[in-house]
């Protein structure tokens, strides 16, 4: 088996491995491997990626519903201020 490594700076989570056939990535993803005396748990790329993916989805179905809310509570104010103005007058 073939194997390179290469990691992103400033990330010790983040290593791209690259494998002579799909038979010994699946082998890593299964076992592992072991670095200054720490298991290594490996992942394909791909899952990683959909993982972060759905993350974001995530994160922008919230932010849509704290847009929502927010533009709830304006128009609430508005609404309100405009009452307060009938009512000087």
């Amino acid at each position: 088996m073939h194997c390179s490594c290469y990691c992103v700076q400033g990330l010790d989570n983040r290593w791209l491995v690259k494998v002579s056939s799909d038979e010994a990535a699946d082998y890593l993803v299964r076992v592992g491997f072991h670095l200054y005396n720490r298991h290594i748990v490996i992942r394909h790329y791909y899952d990683v990626l959909m993982e972060e993916y759905n993350e974001y989805q995530e994160y922008m179905q919230h932010e849509k519903r704290l847009q929502l809310m927010r533009q709830g509570l304006e128009d609430v104010a508005q609404g309100l201020a405009e009452e307060i103005d009938d009512d000087l007058m």
